[in-house]
């Protein structure tokens, strides 16, 4: 036996040595327990099965059991196949690689694993998967999920698309986006895409983000991560359980994924009670309005340019009847810990009136 596996053994060292000096995929196998070599019409067909271990020029290759087809430049692997080089950890059940046009196809339980430069981890897996070996672009689908640690972001879609030499990937078939824990920031959409220099989430058409605080639905979503700035734009529209805001941009701000603060630009309205998820009968319209929130409430805003509000304050045992309505230049709220209106001062070209119960 030994005999038999050293000649074959001393067969293929030939065989590859005939290889041509151009051909920079060179095989160099480093362990098999089993190893049979035919010769063939088609060319030589090496088997390898059982701890087999190999390297196609600087590329890794770990399986249960190997096909190498010479003439064809095909490689087929089966059973626990692993893929590593410099930067690239794949799995699979199966695969296929072609030397020429160096892709591999990929099929149940396919992950691609990458540990980029500052120490983080990322993957992308699927039921399916292709990697272009030339151009380092890896595409999977059947129950995609995705995981980046940098940003604590997990993904899950029908179809994603990793180019990693651009540091560039999209995800489409309903894709979803989670950042931190499942109840912090969800976000769905038609089409998602990440560009890794920027750290920047370009969602695309039926955007909805939900968290535990607020929800929000636009046409398009631009998420910053270096900044913690997310801009909505398409006829955006926010709302928690004390107000709603519409305006033609919406610009929302994070502090350790919580929200903070939310500008509107042109056309906002924001419409708001002082009781959780009771009717929201008062409003304010301006030009440009700024919204402070602490633990998911307001804890004050800030309007400017043609502004006009409403106020309805209803009787209580400890509190009177009365309405408020204004226009001016600019209006400025507080509210106090249980989101009680406790301050409401306009400027600039004032025009008001109050309505008492007692008025006729």
């Amino acid at each position: 036996m030994k005999r038999l596996f050293l000649g074959s053994l001393i067969l293929l060292w030939t065989v590859l040595a005939l290889a041509k000096p151009q051909d920079t995929e060179r095989f160099r196998l480093i362990h098999s327990d089993k190893l049979f070599m035919s010769n063939q019409e088609s060319g030589q067909i090496l088997q390898l099965n059982g701890n087999v271990h190999f390297f196609y020029g600087d590329t890794e290759f770990h399986s249960d059991r190997a096909l190498i087809l010479d003439a064809q430049k095909i490689a087929r692997l089966s059973g626990r196949v692993v893929v590593e080089n410099d930067t690239l950890h794949l799995v699979a059940d199966s695969l296929a690689y072609y030397r020429i046009p160096q892709v591999l196809n990929l099929g149940g339980k396919v992950r691609l694993t990458q540990q980029t430069k500052d120490g983080f981890t990322r993957w992308m897996q699927g039921d399916h998967g292709i990697y272009d070996q030339s151009k380092d672009t890896f595409a999977t689908f059947g129950n995609v999920k995705a995981y980046d640690q940098r940003e604590n972001g997990f993904a899950e879609c029908g179809y994603g698309f990793w180019d990693r030499a651009r540091g560039y990937a999209y995800l489409i078939e309903e894709p979803r986006v989670t950042a931190g824990t499942t109840d912090t920031l969800t976000i769905s959409a038609d089409k998602m895409e990440y560009y890794d220099d920027e750290r920047k989430l370009i969602a695309t058409f039926n955007v909805h983000t939900q968290s535990r605080d607020y929800q929000a639905t636009s046409d398009f979503l631009i998420y910053f991560s270096e900044q913690k700035k997310a801009v909505f734009i398409g006829e955006p529209r926010f709302e928690n359980a004390f107000a709603t805001a519409e305006a033609e941009e919406f610009q929302l701000f994070f502090e350790e994924q919580e929200l903070k603060r939310v500008v509107l630009v042109d056309s906002c309205v924001v419409n708001f009670s002082q009781e959780e998820d009771e009717e929201k009968q008062n409003w304010v319209r301006a030009k440009n309005i700024v919204l402070n929130i602490a633990e998911g409430k307001i804890q004050d805003f800030e309007a400017d340019a043609e502004v006009s509000y409403y106020f309805l304050q209803p009787e209580k045992a400890k509190q009177d009847f009365f309405i408020n309505a204004a226009s001016g230049e600019r209006l400025r709220a507080k509210f106090d810990l249980d989101n009680k209106l406790k301050l409401m001062d306009m400027g600039g070209k004032i025009k008001g009136r109050y309505i008492f119960k007692n008025d006729s």
